[in-house]
């Protein structure tokens, strides 16, 4: 291919990259509750054919750790497959790279506030920015059976499902 013709790609792929926004899941060690949100997340924005792709990060990250075996298992049961999932811990940047930041409980969102940075959408409580539901957070699985991880998914994809409609809903509206 010639230069010319590689250098337009890349710029277009470049451009495709900015057009799409990112939501970012917050939790505590990001090998649960997070990567399962975004899991659930890119898969039903994908179906939908949104411009948003979601990523996921830990307020005390086991940096380096796979999702937990019984998320990702639950996800599978589920029919969403997660690629490769690494453990990282939240920073300012991260949460500055972000349309919408949404942490798993009250505590975790007034974490991120202190940490800094102001993405667009602000940085909101997944329960309450999705459904209204003020002062609740979405319980930690880890360590528990799958019965309490399929709980979890459960009430994830519900959140997910009513922040998708909120996100096409916005996107619908005149600019």
């Amino acid at each position: 291919m010639p230069l010319a013709a590689r250098v337009g790609v890349c710029r277009t792929l470049r451009e495709a990259r900015e057009r799409v926004k990112k939501v970012l899941f917050v939790c505590t060690a990001n090998i649960c509750r997070s990567p399962m949100a975004q899991a659930i997340f890119n898969a039903l924005a994908e179906d939908e054919g949104l411009t948003f792709r979601a990523e996921s990060a830990g307020t005390a990250a086991l940096e380096g750790r796979p999702m937990a075996e019984n998320t990702r298992a639950a996800l599978e049961e589920a029919g969403i497959y997660p690629g490769p999932h690494s453990a990282r811990q939240v920073s300012e940047e991260i949460i500055e790279e972000a349309e919408l930041v949404l942490a798993m409980s009250p505590q975790h969102a007034a974490t991120l506030r202190r940490l800094g940075g102001e993405p667009p959408r602000g940085i909101h409580a997944l329960p309450e920015y999705a459904s209204g539901v003020v002062g609740e957070g979405v319980p930690d699985p880890i360590g528990l059976t799958m019965t309490a991880h399929r709980s979890i998914l459960r009430q994830l994809y519900e959140y997910v499902e009513r922040l998708l409609g909120r996100l096409e809903e916005r996107a619908s509206l005149p600019q």
